[in-house]
């Protein structure tokens, strides 16, 4: 009996040890025509729960779900620009307004909203209902934040 859990357990860890990567992701791009700006959105956070990717929505069109580290890349027409992120299965989102200007590149970061974290520790579902509200069009479980191009 003790050699076959040992055997199972042993059999559970060799077939398993493939099953984790370190890749590194591929950044999302796509052409950026003349006469439009540019949007490079970067994962920075590094603490994603089972691989979880974060959605981005340009113009309130999706856009691309970043994993960590992963840079998207897109070109968007002059004008008011709205970018949102949101996590999966999670409550509120984050929303930034910019006017885009031709030609100009636009840069940004998602990261971690620790307070989303503490009101979901703190309160459960409840605090995530209330921190969601409250935080308006700066609430969910990301943020974005403008970087240097």
């Amino acid at each position: 009996m003790r050699w076959g859990v040992g055997a199972l357990l042993v059999s559970v860890a060799v077939g398993c040890a493939g099953c984790v990567t370190q890749s590194t992701p591929q950044p999302i791009a796509s052409a950026v025509a003349p006469g439009q700006a540019r949007v490079s959105i970067t994962r920075v956070d590094g603490t994603s729960l089972l691989g979880s990717s974060v959605h981005i929505a340009v113009n309130n069109v999706a856009v691309a779900d970043l994993a960590e580290g992963q840079t998207f890349t897109s070109g968007v027409r002059p004008g008011d620009v709205t970018l949102s992120a949101n996590g999966t299965a999670d409550i509120g989102q984050y929303t930034v307004h910019f006017k885009a200007v031709p030609g100009r590149t636009y840069a940004f970061q998602i990261s971690k909203r620790m307070e989303h974290t503490v009101a979901g520790v703190v309160g459960g579902l409840a605090g995530l209902l209330v921190e969601t509200v409250v935080s308006g069009e700066h609430g969910g479980a990301f943020q974005i934040t403008p970087v240097k191009p």
